[in-house]
């Protein structure tokens, strides 16, 4: 594990009781339902899943979901909230055989990893899914943060266009991309599709 997830993995094991309570934790339901459409298949990993809500909902609307995360009070959050498989594990560090996977959900896990390793992170993602898999990201896009004086996480932040060139890059097709505001903040949501 990379020393700045360590410290990320950190701050989410201190605040996870209460950041499966908050709004942080709510599922954004439109965002989902347009990466479901896409999919060819039932068998999604949603990366960084925290308390497991994506999952839940991608389980209950009959998709066979997998949350992998590196908090373990996360992981056993989801194991007794919500329905759907939760398993410790790095996304930087993937236990999955090629083609495993017919999408990846992504939500809020780019922020979190360095620049420098995102080319990592997209091959890793490339590998395990199946051919056309989809990948569906929401991440922040780049804007003023002033973090608290507690919070140790790595705060990655990109522009549409550097997200796009990432990806783009890696071996997928961008086939959704946009802005939208959540939190009072400014994401970007992205799907792309495996070449």
């Amino acid at each position: 594990m990379k020393q700045y997830t360590r410290k990320t993995i950190k701050y989410y094991e201190s605040i996870a009781d209460k950041y499966a309570k908050s709004d942080a934790a709510v599922v954004l339901t439109d965002k989902i339902d347009i990466f479901a459409k896409l999919l060819s298949g039932k068998k999604i990993l949603d990366a960084a899943c925290g308390p497991g809500h994506d999952t839940d909902y991608l389980t209950k609307r009959g998709f066979d979901c997998l949350g992998i995360d590196l908090s373990e009070k996360m992981i056993n959050i989801a194991k007794h909230n919500f329905k759907g498989k939760y398993k410790i594990m790095d996304f930087l560090n993937l236990k999955f055989r090629n083609n495993s996977f017919d999408g990846i959900w992504c939500s809020s896990i780019l922020v979190h990893v360095q620049k420098k390793d995102l080319p990592k992170l997209l091959k890793n993602s490339w590998k395990i899914l199946k051919n056309n898999g989809l990948v569906g990201i929401i991440t922040a896009a780049k804007q003023k943060r002033v973090p608290g004086n507690s919070d140790t996480r790595t705060y990655v932040m990109h522009s549409k266009k550097e997200l796009k060139d990432y990806l783009t890059n890696n071996g997928f097709n961008v086939l959704v991309s946009k802005i939208f505001f959540y939190g009072g903040r400014k994401r970007i949501f992205i799907i792309v599709k495996k070449i």
